[in-house]
C-alpha cells in the first residue's frame, strides 16, 4: 500500500488555514424537523414555462445576456442580471435542502441543532472555499511543505525500495515508515530533526544502489525532507498513513 504524509497543522498557530478548519460552518440534517426555517434553499427556473409565457425570443436574449445554456430547468444563481432574475421569478421554484449555514445563526440555535440528534454531517469553513482560494492561502503558509501546494502528499508506493535501502544502511526510522503508516504513529518536531539526520545518511546510501534507483527515489527523498524540515523548523507533529 502507498504511504501518505500528514502534519498536525491545525495544532499550530502558524497554519493559515487553522481558523477555517476549526470553524464548523455547515450542518447537514437527517430531516428538517423543527429547523426547516434555517435550511438553505436552491432555486430553479423552468425555461419552457418562461418561453411559453414570455416568448422564446425574449428568453433566448436573457440566456445570452447571462451566458446561460439549458433547455429544461436551470439554477437561478446562473442568472446574474437582477432585472432578468426578477422577470423570471414567476417561473422559479424553491427547493429546501437539508444543509444549514451556521455562520449566520445565533449560538443557541446551533447548540440546539447539535444536541437534537438530527446532524448527519458537517463541513468546516476550509471545505467551503474554492481551490483557487485554497491555493492562495497554502502559497503563503510556512507549513505548506509540498512546494507551497499544501501540507499533505503521497510519499511512496507500497513497492518502493526505500525502506529496504534504509534498513541496510542502519536507518531505523526511515526503514520503519511502512509500520508507522499502518499504526498512524504521531511524531513531534524533535523527531523531525532526527529524521533529517537520517535523510542526510540516506542520500549516499541510495546513490550506491545505482543511478536508476537514485533517480526513482529522488522525488520521494525530496518530499520526505521537505516535510521534515517544515515540522522541525515550526515544531509541528507529523505522521504517516497507508
Amino acid at each position: 500500500m502507498s504511504v501518505t504524509m500528514f502534519i498536525k497543522e491545525i495544532e499550530s498557530d502558524k497554519a493559515l488555514c487553522r481558523e477555517k478548519k476549526k470553524t464548523t460552518a455547515q450542518f447537514n440534517l437527517k430531516e428538517f424537523g423543527k429547523f426547516k426555517q434555517y435550511c438553505e434553499r436552491n432555486y430553479f427556473i423552468n425555461i419552457p414555462a418562461a418561453e411559453e409565457k414570455l416568448g422564446a425570443e425574449k428568453v433566448a436574449e436573457i440566456k445570452k445576456r447571462n451566458k446561460v445554456r439549458g433547455k429544461g430547468e436551470i439554477k437561478a444563481e446562473k442568472i446574474t442580471d437582477k432585472s432578468d432574475l426578477a422577470t423570471l421569478k414567476p417561473f422559479t421554484r424553491e427547493e429546501v435542502t437539508t444543509w444549514v449555514n451556521l455562520l449566520v445563526l445565533p449560538k443557541n440555535i446551533v447548540d440546539e441543532m447539535k444536541s437534537s440528534g438530527l446532524v448527519s454531517d458537517e463541513m468546516n469553513s476550509w471545505d467551503m472555499i474554492d481551490f483557487e482560494e485554497m491555493g492562495a492561502i497554502c502559497g503563503k503558509c510556512a507549513l505548506s511543505w509540498d512546494k507551497k501546494r499544501g501540507c499533505v502528499a503521497n510519499l511512496m508506493a507500497g513497492e518502493s525500495p526505500l525502506p529496504d535501502i534504509a534498513k541496510k544502511a542502519g536507518l531505523n526510522f526511515i526503514a520503519s515508515i511502512p509500520k508507522y503508516a499502518e499504526d498512524k504513529t504521531v511524531f513531534d518536531g524533535a523527531k523531525a530533526k532526527e529524521l533529517l539526520k537520517e535523510i542526510e545518511k540516506l542520500k549516499p546510501a541510495v546513490e550506491k544502489e545505482g543511478k536508476g534507483i537514485a533517480y526513482r527515489l529522488s522525488g520521494v527523498i525530496e518530499r520526505l525532507e521537505s516535510m521534515a524540515k517544515a515540522c522541525a523548523e515550526n515544531d509541528v507533529q507529523f505522521y504517516f498513513s497507508s
